[in-house]
């Protein structure tokens, strides 16, 4: 099974009960915490409902003619991660996203029109 890495990028406080329960069944406590969880639907569900307080990472090499998009599972903690107009990331190639729409629309504002995504298909946007 397909895993993902799921990060805590914003704090619960003032946050609606809905939310906050969304957050802890992902095992997540406080902010910056990372958690690498099964890829299922119960997990997205969880993420969609507090989309804007989680992240899955996202590794983005942009190399090549067409990005290169893989889910991030490594061990190594993301101390800093910033917001970069409207953008999670740690400055060295992963990206925070807790939509696909969210990530492809990145991808377009950058002027690409498709990339490879973490299966190794091409995905027109």
């Amino acid at each position: 099974m397909a895993k993902l890495k799921v990060k805590l990028l914003r704090g619960l406080a003032g946050e609606s009960e809905r939310h906050i329960q969304a957050v802890k069944s992902l095992g997540l406590k406080k902010r910056g915490q990372v958690r690498i969880l099964e890829d299922n639907p119960l997990v997205w569900g969880n993420i969609r409902k507090a989309f804007h307080l989680v992240g899955v990472a996202y590794k983005i090499d942009f190399s090549g003619e067409v990005p290169v998009v893989e889910r991030d599972l490594s061990e190594e903690p993301d101390h800093t991660v910033i917001n970069k107009d409207g953008i999670y990331t740690n400055g060295r190639g992963i990206y925070y996203f807790s939509r696909i729409t969210d990530l492809e629309d990145f991808l377009r504002r950058k002027g690409y029109t498709r990339y490879v995504n973490w299966e190794g298909e091409i995905v027109e946007i």
